[in-house]
């Protein structure tokens, strides 16, 4: 029996652009990848200016509120996405951020570390499937996907693979990029296309 992925025990990751209605604790995506923040500590009367702030990796949250309850913010960092708000005015990759500057609690961690090896997969499947090129359509965590006709939402990679939680389900399925798949492009639904058998006309 497999563990399950930090990626996949939380809800499915949710761009920045579509937020609305992205449930608490959903991974915050930016260009198809995972995001990352400073936090905001505009409001503070007197923030703390002795260290240069880390960084932490983005989340939806419903539950950053003010003291008279009111929802205070909807970005908050993966290692208290009820008590860190974050400020969006500068987003970064997360798996850009150098590991100095990186936030150091373990939930941040794991998805810094899962940031860095899913942009490996998903440069590696661009590349080597060309579906953007193919098809036009560029594979992004979050892209809504059709697995042998049943719709999901890509949540993570696994090597060469996808992996995909499908609508109505709670486990998560690993799919090749081009083997039963649909990718939802900009004018509806389009049918992946496999590679051509270089050995066909061996």
């Amino acid at each position: 029996m497999t563990t399950s992925t930090p990626m996949e025990r939380r809800p499915a990751p949710v761009d920045n652009a579509v937020k609305a209605g992205a449930p608490h604790g959903a991974p915050v995506l930016r260009g198809g990848e995972l995001a990352a923040l400073y936090r905001d500590a505009t409001f503070y009367a007197r923030p703390d200016t002795r260290y240069v702030k880390a960084v932490h990796v983005a989340v939806f949250s419903t539950r950053l509120t003010t003291n008279a309850g009111g929802q205070l913010g909807e970005l908050a960092a993966a290692c208290d996405p009820s008590g860190i708000m974050l400020c969006d005015d500068l987003f970064f990759d997360a798996y850009d951020v150098k590991t100095p500057a990186r936030c150091r609690r373990r939930a941040c961690q794991v998805l810094f570390a899962a940031a860095e090896r899913q942009h490996g997969d998903l440069e590696h499947i661009r590349s080597y499937y060309g579906l953007e090129r193919r098809i036009g359509v560029r594979v992004d965590l979050g892209l809504r996907v059709r697995h042998e006709g049943r719709s999901g939402t890509i949540i993570d990679t696994r090597g060469q693979y996808l992996v995909v939680r499908l609508d109505e389900e709670t486990v998560p399925v690993t799919v090749h990029a081009t083997s039963g798949m649909e990718y939802q492009g900009k004018d509806g639904w389009v049918r992946a296309v496999p590679l051509p058998d270089p050995y066909a006309a061996v």
